[in-house]
């Protein structure tokens, strides 16, 4: 009987252990897949910004005095004027967010696409980054808001406010719907980028 008692204790000490190391090694791959999605955002977050600041500091450049910059400009979509290839001769440059619709193969809901559109690249443009928020403020020359909802105030943006923010794809768990703040995030902000042409 003692000899039983020795195996079901033994049974049940190995059964504890297996679990407890199974449950060690859970969290060992959720922390490993935590740290690898925040080193993903980051550099995401970081290779957006730099396309963002590169083109919009060449806004204005090549464009003749007296003539329109901006094109069109919302909180979400941007156009203007600008050199962008170096050949002395303005381009349209476009920046605007897509659809909610068109990023369905991520687990998080709230992807988008941003865009770049150039010239007369195709009707979409080039997918430039994916963010969770993508919004763009207008700024005159004392870093007011300007009311970019008419389009005689365009002449009046002197300086632009990006705000972005970049989310993991996908969250490790077993929860089929997690919650908005288990995705992994970066936020940043760009609050007074200039264009010395737009200063004009």
């Amino acid at each position: 009987m003692s000899v039983l008692l020795d195996i079901l204790g033994s049974t049940i000490i190995g059964g504890l252990l297996l679990i407890m190391a199974l449950n060690i090694l859970d969290t060992t791959t959720s922390y490993y897949f935590g740290q690898n999605d925040d080193l993903i955002v980051q550099e995401n977050l970081t290779t957006l910004t730099q396309i963002l600041e590169y083109n919009l500091r060449k806004m204005g450049f090549a464009v003749p005095e007296g003539r329109a910059v901006i094109i069109f400009a919302d909180s979400s979509q941007l156009m203007y004027l600008g050199d962008n290839d170096g050949d002395w001769q303005p381009d349209t440059v476009q920046f605007y967010l897509g659809g909610r619709y068109e990023l369905n193969n991520t687990r998080n809901p709230n992807d988008r696409f941003i865009y770049r559109k150039v010239n007369s690249q195709p009707a979409n443009g080039a997918i430039i980054g994916v963010v969770t928020m993508f919004d763009f403020t207008y700024l005159d020359q004392d870093g007011q808001v300007v009311d970019e909802s008419y389009p005689a105030n365009y002449s009046a943006i002197k300086m632009i406010r990006i705000t972005l923010q970049v989310e993991s794809s996908d969250v490790y768990t077993a929860d089929p719907n997690p919650a908005s703040t288990e995705y992994r995030r970066a936020f940043w902000q760009q609050t007074r980028l200039v264009s010395r042409n737009l200063r004009r």
